[in-house]
């Protein structure tokens, strides 16, 4: 009974506490077109998943899409599935935490990585890369991606990889390494490796 009572009076506070934590992240705003304009579409969002979520555009823009997650996508009639989306716009700022504002501004971390693929369900294809964003960009701005974008994935910064620092269309992926410099690294390290052994 006491425990009861205890865990009834605390809930409260522990709903209030999480909602507060929440205020300080704003919306993710993705809008996705061809080069030439046509067939803009857009996804808005104030979740940062604490796991990596994929999002494949031919089924956030089908008009009986359901999800678990919670976003709001316009214009939905303009989507074409056969449309190769090049032109991203990208915008996310976060919030104050309680009146602080040191962590807020264009080109600082962002409350969540963004990553887009040329493939769907969050993979590269054909030797294309994927490209990741991760600064914050108040007023958005429109980026062209290399191969175009058929999904994207998000997850909160706190549970994405180490990167370092924030990301503004970093390419990444398999065609972003060159073998050249990959077998050179491998050949020089074994190389090492044998001065060392000898």
């Amino acid at each position: 009974m006491y425990f009861t009572q205890a865990f009834l009076t605390l809930l409260p506070l522990l709903l209030a506490s999480q909602v507060e934590a929440q205020s300080s992240i704003q919306n993710l705003t993705l809008g996705f077109s061809a080069n030439d304009g046509k067939g803009n579409v857009t996804f808005s969002t104030s979740e940062a998943p604490s796991s990596v979520t994929c999002f494949n555009l031919a089924e956030i823009f089908a008009s009986n899409a359901s999800t678990e997650h919670s976003y709001v996508v316009d214009n939905t009639q303009n989507f074409n599935p056969q449309t190769n989306y090049t032109s991203l716009f990208y915008q996310q700022l976060n919030g104050s935490i309680n009146g602080d504002t040191s962590g807020v501004g264009t080109g600082k971390d962002a409350a969540r990585s963004v990553e887009v693929f040329p493939g769907e369900d969050c993979r590269e294809t054909d030797g294309l890369s994927w490209y990741g964003f991760s600064c914050q960009n108040a007023d958005g701005e429109t980026y062209t991606v290399p191969g175009g974008v058929k999904s994207f994935s998000i997850v909160s910064k706190a549970e994405s990889a180490n990167q370092g620092h924030c990301w503004i269309l970093a390419k990444q992926g398999a065609a972003s390494t060159s073998f050249k410099g990959c077998f050179a690294a491998v050949i020089t390290a074994a190389f090492s490796g044998l001065l060392l052994i000898m």
